[in-house]
């Protein structure tokens, strides 16, 4: 398993596998209109735009692309895993439980101060149970805003940087 850096090239696969993955896994965890609202949210520029505001990586696994992860920088302490994509075929082969190891020693060594981490879920039926599963706490209920549509969402954190 690999991560990289996020470069242009790679925007028309984020677009499609989060799109994909919406569509597939979450259409029955979602009114139509939020699906609808989910996949218009982000188009392939809005990931050249990301990667220029934040932190946006590319998975690579048996030597191909599989997924995606952004991270963005909320304030001097806390730090956001926007986004986080996987192809449904790698599922349970621990891509995701490295996504977090990988993204907690990017955090230490690039945003020292970073004490939290936090993640925003509109799907928390579907990948709460994993977020806690790597040592997320859920927080609160909140919204997420996609395409302009309100859509109920769960806040969880998990510490980082944690050792002295």
């Amino acid at each position: 398993m690999y991560f990289r850096s996020f470069l242009p090239d790679d925007a028309e696969f984020c677009y499609h596998l989060r799109n994909q993955v919406i569509r597939d896994q979450f259409k029955d965890r979602l009114q139509p209109e939020e699906v609808a609202a989910a996949v218009n949210a982000y188009q392939p520029a809005d990931y050249i735009r990301m990667a220029g505001q934040g932190s946006l990586f590319i998975i690579e696994h048996d030597g191909r692309r599989t997924g995606f992860f952004y991270l963005k920088r909320i304030d001097s302490t806390v730090a956001e895993l926007c986004l986080i994509y996987i192809e449904h075929r790698d599922h349970g082969k621990g891509i995701g439980r490295a996504c977090i190891e990988t993204i907690d020693q990017w955090v230490s060594t690039h945003w020292s101060e970073v004490t939290t981490l936090v993640v925003v879920t509109f799907v928390p039926g579907y990948n709460a149970k994993f977020y806690q599963k790597v040592g997320f706490t859920p927080q609160e209920q909140t919204v997420c805003v996609l395409s302009g549509m309100p859509v109920k969402a769960l806040r969880l954190s998990r510490p980082v940087n944690t050792e002295s």
